[in-house]
């Protein structure tokens, strides 16, 4: 059996506690509008609207699209301009607290003062190419602690 986009909203609106109106003005929109996605009456709600509701419901789009994670890169299912715009909101979201916007400059600064410290190019690349891997590696050992600690 399928869940429909309408009832993973839904569901997720139901477990944060929030009413079909309070969530509707939460997100701008019309309370009748929100009963019509959920109840799966209205099936192409605009971008805008479904960036609002995974936002505010904290839901992944791979989750509201019914993507399971496999072997065949599911991302590539969805499409570029829609990842795009959701990597933005997550990016600008992530970026509006001034602590962590303070942390990634600082970061970003040390990386771009490199370039001039190693001034062959391939060493450069070579040494851009060793950060993303550590930061990979760092992604995962704090996933795996994150799992952990919601077990406890």
């Amino acid at each position: 059996m399928e869940i429909s986009v309408g009832e993973v909203i839904k569901s997720k609106r139901e477990e944060k506690g929030y009413t079909l109106s309070e969530f509707a003005k939460r997100i701008e929109i019309s309370a009748g509008y929100l009963s019509q996605i959920e109840n799966g009456r209205k099936t192409n709600p605009k971008l805008g609207i479904i960036l609002r509701i995974i936002h505010e419901l904290d839901i992944d789009i791979e989750m509201l699209l019914g993507i399971e994670p496999t072997e065949d890169k599911y991302l590539s299912r969805i499409p570029s301009l829609l990842k795009l715009t959701l990597a933005k909101e997550r990016n600008l979201n992530t970026l509006s607290d001034l602590d962590v916007l303070r942390k990634i400059n600082s970061f970003l600064n040390r990386v771009l003062e490199t370039k001039y410290i190693l001034e062959n190019r391939e060493l450069y690349n070579l040494f851009l190419e060793d950060i993303s891997l550590q930061t990979e590696n760092t992604l995962k050992r704090y996933m795996a602690l994150q799992i952990l600690m919601m077990k406890d």
